[in-house]
Formats: C-alpha cells, structure tokens, sequence
C-alpha cells in the first residue's frame, strides 16, 4: 500500500489547530499539534468512579455479614463457645452443618434469577431491591423463637447473597476504566472481608442476636447509598436511553461536560450496536441487523458457544479449587477447629484475627494488583494455600491421637510444647493467602471474560454454580472430617490447592491491562490452544501528540471496537 499524508481540521473536543493523518500499512497515524488541557484532572476523573464502587460495596459489606454469621451461631447453639445463658436454642452436630451450608444452595437460585431479572430492571435498581430479603432475614435472627425461623432466616439470606452478585459483577466492570477496574473490582473482596471482620468482632464482645440486630442497619444505609449513583451507561444504552447514558457517562468520568465525554460515548454507542446484532449479523460484517431480539432460549443457546464455554471452563475451574484449597469448608466451623489445634489465643480472638488478615491480604491484592497481574497473584496465592494446609496436615498427624475431631469438646490439647504458635501461624497464613488471590481472582475475572451480550446471563449462571460447589463443601466438611479426621480433611484440602498451582500456571491468561474487546477477541479465538495463555493488546501509540488509529476494514476483520475502553490506559 503507498503512502499518503492529508492535512484536516481537527474538530475533536481534545485537539486544537491542525492534525496531520499519515497512512501506511492499514495504520491511520494522527499527529496533532497543541491539545487542549482535558476538562477533568486524572483525580476528579477516577472520584466518581470510587464513590458508585465504594456504594456498591455496601452491598459486599452485608454479604460478608451473611456468609460469617454461621461462624458465630454454631458454636454458641452447639454449647462450644460464647452461649448466652438465657439462650433456649441448640444445635445437634448435623442441625449445624445444614445452617452452614443452606443458604449456599439457595444463592444458586438467587444468581440465575438475578441474571433474568438484570436486564429488564437494570443495575441499579436490582442492587437496591436486594436488600429486602437481608432486612427481613436479619431481623428474623434477632427473634428467632425456633429453628425453623433460623432456617428460613438462613435460606432469605442465600437467595439475597446470590441474587446480589450479578449486578455488582457487572456494574463495576462497566463504569470503570480498564486503568483502575482491577482495582475497583478487587475492593470488593476488602468490603467482603470487612463483613467477616465486623460479624467474628460481633461475636466476640455480644450475643450473636444483638449481632444480627445491628446487621440490619447495613442493608438499610446500603438503599440509600445507591439512590445516588448512575445507572451503567451500556445498559442505558442497551435500552435507547442515550441522553441518559451520555449524563451517566459525564458524572463517570468526572462531572464533565458532554464533549469531555462525547469520543468515548460514540465508541460505546458503536460496541452496543455491535453488541446488539444477532450472531449471523456479526460474522457477515452486516452494519444494520433487522432480526428481532433474542428470546430466553437463544440467550441460553448462545452461552454454548466457545467464546462463552471457554471464559466459563476457565473462572468455574478457579471457583472448584478455591472452594477445595481450605478455608472457604472450615470456615462456618473455625472456633471449634482452632479448640481442637489448641492455639494459644482465644477461639473467638483467632477467628477475628483470620479476617483482619483477610481483610488486609484483599486491600494487598487492591494496591498490588495493577502492577503484579492477576496471574501471578493467583499463582503465589494457591501456592501458599496449599502449602500451609499440607503443613497443618502433617502437624495435626504428628501431634493429636487417631480419630481426632472438632466436633468434640477439647477440655486439653497437646500443644507440643509451644508447636501449637506454628499451627497458629499457618492458620493464619492460610486465611492471608486464601484472600490474597485465590477468592478475589476468580471473581475479578468474572466481570471481565464474558461478552458483553450475554455477561448478566452468564454471570448469574456462574455464580450460582459457585455457590452449589460452595454448598457442596461446607456440607461435607463434617461428613469429611468424620471419614478422615481432622488433619485427614485438611490434608486433602491441600492436595486439591496443589492441583489448583498447576491449573492456574497452564491455562490461566493476563487479563490485566487488556481492555474488554482485547479479552473478547482472545475468547473468541476458535483456533487458540487452551495452554495459549497471552492475550494480544491493540493499544494506542505511546509516543507524545501519536494516536494511533487501526484501519476500520482491519478492525472489522478483528471483532467489536471498544476502543473505548482502553481510554486512559499506561
């Protein structure tokens, strides 16, 4: 191809005077000359993009809350820990396990109503009808007069931590910048752990009654908080509210004026259309699809194509192993597994202390993220994961007598001569590495993978399935225990994180400053081996007053422009 060079008016917002376009090779080269200063400084521009995910992580707090609470009750019904003298309720070993691990089976159903019910309501208002069941269950809790109540309260819970994570997956990864999203994705694991930290903090200095009275109060200032923030402007443009959408994009990015906003707006508007097209349309490179819209049967039909098998084999995979690495089946059951290990700190303090570190190792994976990649994290996360259960393992079997349980009152436990600091150490270990990388990652990755078109969709299906396996575990957990004893379930926790180190090493790509077409062309890929783990950018030319701007015949060929989505990106 020859070269040429024209000479244009620059009419953009952000260029001032002339630009010059040189094109050579399918590469449109613009060189400008003085830009005007942007309307919004990089800080006001990120500020109200951390204010709508600080209000959704309301929404992380209460779910942190709800899925620590078990921790609390089962010992103080169970007559192990912290039970109330005038408390009338009581808890048989199997009555505990099923309050642990009900409300997981019923967060399935809450997730795959969620992604039904996403789209024709929105982000917003799904987030903010949410917190109904949660008011109801909490203060079902406070009262409860039998164990019926519990389980109902118990059940309202699952349905309301599963029906919150659709819309919290999917508006953060859609008001955000691929510059600061994995680090707004990321403080949803620090709202989550924070929950834990305030129910086990709870726990320790009240009964667990006047604990889930003052938990209501969070799903309460959660509506409010809401109230505030923009719908997402790809649904409201998913739904011709394009004024809308514009003034959503403008408060965004940092109360601007139209114009600040108008290139990014017009990317967004191009990746909806496309986005909107049937499959056919797509692959014909059609500009204008006259097919009506997909019914519910050709939405679930669509999610058995590759490009949406592929990112769901890849994020359910880092769910199981997540789910088998450790903590996440000890955890309704961590009192009384630190009484059996004998550690030298008060039960109720050890388990306060395991979500401080997790609520420290999740602001680590927040700061750390952007510069170490979601890959790497994972890796060091699992490996430590499955280190330390292993090392429980062999300190367990070493120290206690055959049969061994935590189901039992411990009265005295052999503390081998101050071994029991190690054990306590490596508990402790396991709860940092666990929520450095191996719970986050897997749901940072699930607001990235999936296309635009099916994401709610495909979102709540995953989790729901999530939450089954998480069900699965907790409920074992006793059975397991009672097979294997204690150092025997632990010792199989840490096999199952191993296995997990060479998943993520094998088949887990950087999605880490990618934009989402990058991600969806990598996907897309028919012909890509599952082990080809690099995921090419398409970015702008770094040099100073160069955009470069792809040939649109070229970009075409490539899939959907989302060019937009790489504004801002270093």
């Amino acid at each position: 191809m020859g070269k040429s060079v024209y000479t244009i008016n620059a009419e953009s917002p952000s260029v001032n005077g002339t630009a010059t376009m040189e094109a050579k090779n399918g590469i449109v080269k613009v060189k400008t000359g003085d830009e005007q200063k942007p309307e919004a400084g990089k800080f006001r521009t990120i500020l109200p993009q951390i204010l709508a995910s600080t209000a959704k992580n309301f929404l992380l707090l209460d779910l942190g809350m709800a899925v620590a609470l078990p921790t609390i009750v089962i010992p103080a019904l169970r007559g192990l820990k912290n039970r109330a003298p005038d408390e009338f309720l009581h808890f048989t070993p199997v009555q505990a396990s099923w309050f642990g691990s009900i409300a997981y089976i019923c967060q399935p159903v809450g997730s795959v109503l969620s992604g039904i019910v996403l789209e024709p309501l929105g982000r917003k208002r799904s987030m903010i009808l949410v917190n109904i069941p949660h008011i109801i269950a909490w203060l079902m809790l406070y009262q409860a007069g039998s164990l019926e109540e519990m389980y109902i309260a118990a059940i309202l819970l699952g349905l309301g931590v599963g029906f919150m994570e659709a819309p919290i997956v999917t508006y953060v990864g859609e008001i955000c910048q691929p510059s600061i999203r994995g680090i707004l994705t990321s403080c949803a694991g620090v709202a989550v752990m924070l929950g834990f930290f305030v129910v086990f903090l709870l726990g320790t200095v009240t009964t667990w009654r006047i604990t889930a009275a003052i938990c209501v109060t969070v799903p309460l200032a959660t509506m409010i908080a809401i109230c505030f923030v923009p719908e997402t402007p790809m649904w409201l443009l998913s739904k011709n509210r394009k004024e809308d959408a514009r003034k959503s994009l403008q408060w965004l990015r940092g109360w601007v004026s139209p114009d600040a906003v108008e290139k990014e707006f017009q990317e967004m508007q191009r990746y909806n259309k496309n986005a909107a097209q049937c499959t056919p349309c797509q692959k014909s490179q059609n500009s204008k699809c006259d097919h009506p819209p997909p019914s519910e049967w050709m939405k679930l039909k669509e999610l058995m194509r590759k490009r949406n098998l592929r990112p769901f084999a890849l994020v359910m995979f880092l769910f199981v192993f997540g789910q088998l690495s450790g903590l996440t089946g000890m955890r309704p059951y961590l009192v009384q597994i630190f009484q059996a290990y004998g550690v030298p700190l008060d039960a109720n303090w050890a388990t306060v202390s395991t979500a401080l570190l997790g609520l420290a190792a999740n602001i680590v994976c927040m700061v750390s993220i952007k510069f170490v990649g979601k890959r790497r994290l994972a890796l060091f996360s699992f490996t430590l994961t499955s280190l330390s259960c292993l090392s429980l393992a062999v300190y367990a079997f070493n120290v206690f007598p055959p049969g061994w349980s935590s189901s039992d009152a411990h009265d005295s436990v052999n503390t081998a001569n101050g071994l029991n600091y190690l054990a306590m150490f490596l508990f402790f270990t396991l709860a940092f590495a666990t929520s450095v990388g191996v719970l986050p990652v897997p749901w940072i990755l699930l607001s990235e993978v999936f296309p635009f078109k099916n994401r709610s969709l495909a979102c709540g299906i995953t989790a729901a399935l999530n939450y089954a396996m998480t069900f699965v575990t907790t409920k074992t957990y006793f059975n397991l225990e009672s097979s294997f004893s204690l150092p025997g379930v632990i010792m199989f926790y840490g096999i199952c994180g191993a296995i997990g180190v060479l998943f993520v090493y094998f088949f887990l790509p950087e999605t880490e400053k990618r934009t989402l077409e990058d991600i969806e062309l990598y996907f897309s890929d028919n012909n890509r081996k599952l082990t080809d783990i690099h995921i090419e950018r398409y970015h702008r030319d770094k040099e100073k007053g160069v955009a470069v701007i792809t040939d649109p015949e070229s970009k075409q060929k490539q899939g959907i422009d989302n060019a937009a989505y790489s504004e801002g990106e270093k």
